[in-house]
């Protein structure tokens, strides 16, 4: 392909991007043409997935069109906002925090985390497309170190990858294969600077509470705020009990737990110690497949825990209890 046809297509991409995501979804006419315009999309998908720019506050970010980053923004206006959140108070409280991104992508949650808050951030991405967009997109941010490795529990192995709508899932086998795999501890033995981070950040496609068990003498030394996905069905394909991450972090003086919705939205509180509600909580996502985010916080935060609650809109006069 010549130069000009391949910035043609190009801009014609980027065009497409912005088709979509630059109108809100009200009335039928504008349902009719999104519609139409996902249709194309696919189409162009069938052929390539080229590379397109979504903005996020000052940021440009590169993403492939496959992505679906941009359609959870339009969709959900406050998606990842709370990560932001989290990040401004925990600020507040640690002067000089930093942070771990575990399950980095292309560096969107390292974008939407400086937002609020300017701190050290070490992003660990395994899938080779990925880290690459990761390493561009952080390139001038400062303060960032990235890593191109999965990571997961003691002897496991990445023997595939399985890609899905900007998502990737590793796959185990026996014997390493397709990309690095590490455990979190390994890792932060190659960037020192991070051992003692305060907050950590996981969203590893199934992984997460199988790495935070994998981390437990990690996060009695270090107390930081954990902030992951709860996906119990996930957990299960990846070969573990999710339900299990509860007993454990209560065991290591982790005493609440902020829930928000999977489109970014504040839910609800909760301590480790109610069991009954953390079962219902539990069940509810394993009978939908669905999942949550949760922020769990050490006794030593229940401040930090009820300040973000607070910022959240929640206990204010005439809200359930």
């Amino acid at each position: 392909m010549t130069e000009a046809k391949r910035n043609a297509t190009g801009g014609f991409d980027q065009w497409l991007l912005n088709a979509l995501v630059s109108r809100p979804l009200n009335g039928t006419m504008s349902r009719c043409r999104y519609k139409a315009l996902r249709g194309v999309r696919r189409l162009r998908l069938a052929f390539a997935d080229p590379e397109v720019t979504l903005s996020i506050g000052e940021s440009n970010l590169r993403l492939p069109l496959s992505h679906e980053l941009p359609f959870y923004r339009l969709a959900f206006p406050q998606y990842a906002e709370n990560l932001a959140n989290i990040c401004f108070h925990v600020g507040q409280k640690y002067q000089g925090f930093t942070m771990i991104d575990v399950g980095a992508n292309v560096g969107d949650s390292a974008v939407v985390a400086r937002l609020r808050s300017r701190h050290p951030i070490l992003c660990l991405e395994g899938e080779p497309r990925f880290f690459q967009l990761l390493a561009e997109n952080t390139r001038t941010m400062g303060d960032i170190e990235c890593e191109e490795t999965f990571v997961g529990a003691p002897g496991d192995n990445a023997s595939g990858i399985r890609r899905e709508r900007g998502n990737a899932t590793v796959q185990l086998g026996s014997c390493p294969g397709e990309a690095a795999m590490c455990t979190l501890s390994e890792a932060l033995r190659r960037h020192p600077g991070f051992a003692n981070s305060r907050l950590i950040k996981l969203d590893a496609e199934g992984f997460d509470c199988r790495i935070i068990t994998a981390e437990a003498e990690l996060l009695r030394r270090c107390k930081p705020v954990l902030f992951f996905e709860y996906y119990p069905h996930a957990c299960q394909k990846a070969g573990y009990d999710a339900f299990t991450v509860f007993p454990l972090l209560r065991s290591l003086g982790y005493a609440t737990l902020l829930v928000y919705q999977n489109c970014g939205p504040y839910f609800m509180s909760l301590n480790l110690d109610q069991l009954c509600s953390l079962q219902d909580l539990h069940h509810f996502l394993v009978s939908r497949e669905g999942y949550c985010d949760v922020a769990t916080f050490h006794k030593e935060d229940r401040d930090l825990a009820g300040a973000i609650r607070a910022s959240e809109g929640a206990g204010k006069a005439g809200a359930v209890r």
